[in-house]
């Protein structure tokens, strides 16, 4: 039995004096204000957890937003560092590739840096990093830190309409080269296979792959 239960709410009050009867009516009142507090204490403590709930709730979606605030920057720093870094790449290819060609047999004389090339009725746009060209053949060149077979496929593809955007080059014999810092095992194979030159950046070191001439993508 509750302790805090008055024993006179166990007895029948049909039975009760008039003097008990009183006693009894009061200790209902006790027990129902004892109920009544309880009952306001537990909506209290359901308010308080609410409440917490709401805060923990409030300070997850506040995780969160910073967390993708930091993703965000530290997409843009990556972004910021990869087009950095290959600014500096082209920099350092330009002329050392130029002269890797020129060793290994193209007349390319002339270099050309970041061509934007595009025919709006047509929808197309294209850029390439690096071009060399003579009056009877042109190397267009992809630059890349980490190259990859899909980014291969993806220069070639560009290369399809090389022609249309840049008409001053169309009665030239068009080579495709890649030159990159990192090669996957498989985009270095892919790219010979391709018919690309291949070559291959080291510090201030460049050197090309053992060419076939008749084995060479043209456009």
């Amino acid at each position: 039995m509750d302790p805090t239960v008055n024993p006179i709410l166990n007895q029948d009050p049909h039975q009760m004096s008039w003097a008990e009867l009183k006693e009894y009516i009061s200790a209902i009142s006790v027990q129902m204000k004892e109920t009544d507090r309880q009952i306001k204490e537990t909506n209290r403590q359901m308010k308080e957890t609410d409440r917490q709930m709401k805060e923990t709730d409030r300070k997850m979606k506040e995780t969160d937003r910073q967390m993708k605030a930091t993703d965000r920057k530290i997409k843009a720093l990556n972004d910021q560092f990869i087009s950095q870094t290959g600014h500096i790449l082209e920099g350092l290819t330009k002329r050392s590739a130029l002269r890797a060609l020129q060793k290994a047999g193209f007349r390319v004389k002339q270099s050309f840096k970041e061509m934007t090339g595009s025919n709006s009725e047509l929808g197309l746009n294209m850029e390439i990093d690096l071009l060399y060209a003579d009056t009877t053949e042109a190397v267009a060149v992809e630059v890349k830190t980490n190259c990859t077979k899909a980014k291969i496929n993806h220069f070639l593809k560009q290369m399809r309409n090389f022609k249309l955007l840049y008409p001053r080059f169309a009665d030239l014999d068009v080579y495709v080269a890649v030159a990159a810092l990192n090669y996957t095992k498989e985009a270095e194979a892919y790219a010979r296979e391709k018919g690309l030159i291949v070559i291959h950046v080291s510090d201030d070191v460049f050197t090309i792959d053992p060419i076939d001439r008749e084995k060479l993508k043209r456009f």
